[in-house]
Formats: C-alpha cells, sequence, structure tokens
C-alpha cells in the first residue's frame, strides 16, 4: 500500500476507526519511510461538529503532523444534488482528500475502513438490489486510495485504543436507529452475530470470490465495448448487430459503460433504463428514441444505436474572453462565475482553497491579461501534484468530468499555459512560495 518515501494524507474524522488508524501509520512511518499529513472535513451534520475539527487539529499538532481542515454543508448540497445525505457526503469527503493530496503531493489517501464497515456495506447493498461490482466489498486499495484496517473488526480497533489509552470523539449520530446502516450496524450484524458467531470469516471469503468473477467480466465487458463502441463528439454509437449477439449479462455492461462515460458518475443508471434500451434496440422498429436521466436520449438507427444529448440542446459557442483586471466574468454555457481578486497579503496554508472551486496562484508569475476559452484539440495540461504534462481530454476522462460537458468548461490560461480548470483542478504554474509578493485569488460560483 505504501512505499518507501511516499506522502499519505490520513482521513481522520476525529472516532475511533481513524484516530486508531492515524496513531498506527505515525508509528509506522519512520520505520517505513513514509511521511503523513491529516486531512479533516467537517460535514456541518451536528451542533458540536466544529469539536471534531478542534481535536483532529489538537491530535495532529500533538504528533506534529501538518493537518488541513475544510467545512462543508452537506445537508444543502444533498438537497442540490438530489442525493442522500450520505452520498453527498461522501463525495465531498473524497474530493476534498484528493485535493489535499495534490496540494501535498502526497502519492496515496488512507482511510480507516475495516472488516464492520466492509460487512455493513454489504447487506445495505443487498437490500437495494445491487449488482455484482456492489456486493464484492470494499477493496484494500483502489487507484491511490488505500484502507490498511480493512481486515481487522471495529472490536480489534476499539481494543487497541483502550490498550494504549488514545483519546477520541464519540459521534452520537452513528446510535440514531433511523438510517439504514445504524439499523444493520447496532441491531442486524448483533442478531447474525448471536446465532452465527463466526459468520465474518466464510461472508468476507464470498466476497473475495464476487469480487474475483466481477473482475474477470468487467475484463471481458472492456474488451467487446472497444470492438463494438465507437465514440464521437458528445455521443457513443452501439453496433446493435453485435451487441444483440452477446448475453444479457455482457450486453448490459457493454451499454452501461457507454452510459457513464456521456453522463459521468452521478446519474444513477439502474436495470430499468439498460431493459429499455435493449428493448427497442432488439424491437421491429428500426427507428426509435427514448429519453433518459441526465439530459441524455438513446436513438436507434436501423443497426446503431446512438446515446448522446437530446437533438434540441442548445449548440456550445467556443467561448474566448481577455481578462484584463480584477473583477468577475460569467461563462453562461457551463453556469459559472469566476471572480478575480488581488490580495495584498499571502494567506497562512491552512487558509488555501480546495482548487476546484477556488485557487490561489503568485499574482506576479500569473499577471493579467489573462484568458479565459473553451479546451482546444490537443491542449496539455499540468495538474498539480503530478508530474509532466498530459493531455486535457485524457485528464478529464480519468476525473470522469462526462462527455457532453467537457466542451464547455473554460480553462484559464496565460500565454500557452492552463492555469486552472475552474471546477476540477489547478495547474502546476504560478505556485504561490516563500518569494510571492501579492496572490491572485479566482474562484468559481453559480450563475445567478
Amino acid at each position: 500500500m505504501i512505499r518507501r518515501g511516499q506522502g499519505v494524507v490520513v482521513g481522520v474524522s476525529g472516532g475511533p476507526d481513524s484516530i486508531a488508524l492515524l496513531h498506527v501509520l505515525d508509528r509506522l512511518k519512520t520505520e517505513m519511510g513514509f511521511w503523513i499529513a491529516v486531512a479533516h472535513i467537517d460535514h456541518g451534520l451536528r451542533p458540536d461538529s466544529g469539536r471534531d475539527a478542534l481535536f483532529v487539529e489538537e491530535v495532529a499538532g500533538k504528533l506534529g503532523l501538518e493537518a488541513r481542515v475544510k467545512r462543508a454543508d452537506v445537508r444543502s448540497l444533498a438537497l442540490q444534488q438530489k442525493v442522500s445525505i450520505e452520498e453527498a457526503g461522501r463525495a465531498v469527503r473524497y474530493a476534498f482528500f484528493e485535493d489535499v493530496r495534490g496540494d501535498l503531493a502526497a502519492h496515496r489517501i488512507a482511510t480507516a475502513h475495516h472488516v464492520d464497515d466492509e460487512l455493513e456495506t454489504f447487506f445495505l447493498r443487498v437490500f437495494r438490489g445491487s449488482s455484482l461490482r456492489g456486493l464484492g466489498g470494499i477493496p484494500a486499495k483502489r487507484g491511490r486510495i488505500i484502507r490498511p484496517l480493512i481486515r481487522q473488526t471495529r472490536a480489534d480497533i476499539l481494543r487497541f485504543l483502550d490498550d494504549q489509552e488514545i483519546p477520541y470523539r464519540h459521534d452520537q449520530t452513528n446510535l440514531d436507529p433511523g438510517t439504514d446502516r445504524n439499523f444493520i450496524r447496532n441491531r442486524l450484524l448483533p442478531m447474525i452475530s448471536e446465532r452465527f458467531p463466526d459468520f465474518r470469516k466464510p461472508l468476507r471469503r464470498s466476497m473475495h470470490m464476487i469480487r474475483r468473477e466481477e473482475r474477470m467480466l468487467g475484463k471481458l465487458s472492456r474488451e467487446l465495448s472497444s470492438e463494438m463502441v465507437s465514440a464521437e463528439p458528445d455521443r457513443m454509437i452501439l453496433d446493435l448487430d453485435r451487441l444483440r449477439d452477446l448475453p444479457a449479462l455482457l450486453s448490459s455492461r457493454v451499454i452501461l459503460a457507454a452510459l457513464y462515460e456521456l453522463s459521468g458518475e452521478n446519474v444513477r443508471w439502474k436495470k430499468a433504463h439498460l431493459d429499455a434500451i435493449m428493448e427497442i434496440g432488439l424491437g421491429a422498429s428500426p427507428s426509435a428514441r427514448l429519453d433518459l436521466p441526465g439530459g441524455l436520449e438513446a436513438r436507434r438507427e436501423y443497426g446503431r444505436m446512438m446515446l448522446a444529448g437530446k437533438a434540441d440542446a442548445e449548440a456550445v459557442v467556443p467561448l474566448s474572453v481577455i481578462v484584463e483586471s480584477p473583477g468577475a466574468v460569467e461563462v453562461p454555457s457551463a453556469g459559472m462565475k469566476i471572480t478575480f481578486r488581488i490580495l495584498e497579503e499571502v494567506p497562512s496554508a491552512a487558509a488555501f482553497p480546495d482548487g476546484a472551486q477556488a485557487a490561489l496562484f503568485d499574482a506576479d508569475q500569473a499577471a493579467f491579461p489573462l484568458v479565459l476559452r473553451s479546451p482546444r484539440p490537443g491542449d496539455r495540461f499540468r495538474p498539480w501534484g503530478l508530474d509532466g504534462s498530459r493531455k486535457l481530454k485524457r485528464v478529464l476522462i480519468d476525473l470522469k468530468v462526462p462527455l457532453r460537458l467537457r466542451r464547455t468548461l473554460p480553462l484559464l490560461v496565460k500565454g500557452e499555459e492552463i492555469l486552472w480548470v475552474p471546477g476540477i483542478r489547478r495547474g502546476r504554474a504560478a505556485p504561490v512560495g516563500h518569494d510571492t509578493r501579492r496572490v491572485l485569488e479566482v474562484s468559481l460560483a453559480p450563475v445567478e
């Protein structure tokens, strides 16, 4: 999970699991030759949640570690995005951890998931009718995210904290019987444990087998997608003749992958959507159309199926605006307003924004005039925290920005250098350093 010389951002809530993880990694860091920093996000869901942030900062200070803290109004975000509070909180949390990782040029993000978390998630997904992928459990490593405690139980963690006399915060919302996860944690799992005391090991063994079979099916469906799905600007085209020959298990995966390529991860595609697409794809009519969530539609044209934005969507007008001085620029096509301010004093490290909704630059290196423009074919980007440059298109694909939104994103550019992709990430150019005298702050807000 961690190699010598690497940096690890540890997500710490202040509860027992994350506090145990922090202390374990702190004790291992010298022997194993890595360094750590702390990231805490206050979800604003409890009146006393600010005390958790203070506690985490105090623990980090005693251990001599840098701590980054951010507050988010998760309840409002959940309402805006029409998702559950848990889902909104998870999205905000991981986005913040990734921003901190990039800002500190760290290599890994460590979270404190353990065996009981994995089992709770398994049952939640069973009751919601999850796919094989959802039933495979929580992976120990996924990309840059690592979960060093994934083979430990909650009892192991509490025993360690008790033996070592390590204090931690209690989150009273974990006792609320009104949430599904708490019902599973506090009522269902204890009942199962009474009848099957050793159920954790065989259940995790089953999840491991599910995960292995899911990987095999995923690999096969990706290979098939490359043969029968072609991507064009703002659309994916499926070869229906070849799709018909596949078993339903694989054809649905090919369709699902194409849908997510267009919509990103924010749209929740269901079996009903896949069945409806297959119905018009296999039906007698050579021409058919189906409205889909996320402003998409499926259109059959004889032997092919097109998944695309709705035909009546407005054409995207290329953006090119010269920014001569501080102020605000509206980008209606992206629904954004971008504000530019000059700060005569350099903020402290703790006040640095996340790099997605706002970013800070050395004002002399990123001097006016600047340009806001649309992406162009061949654009290259040097993302903060990564070496070298990459094709901007590849960066946006890796970050799961929907295909139909990529053309509307404005870019903040100085010369040929992309300084910032608003809402996504800042570039490496014009960093704020010890020699910085003035700071350019750019921030993002929705168009009112």
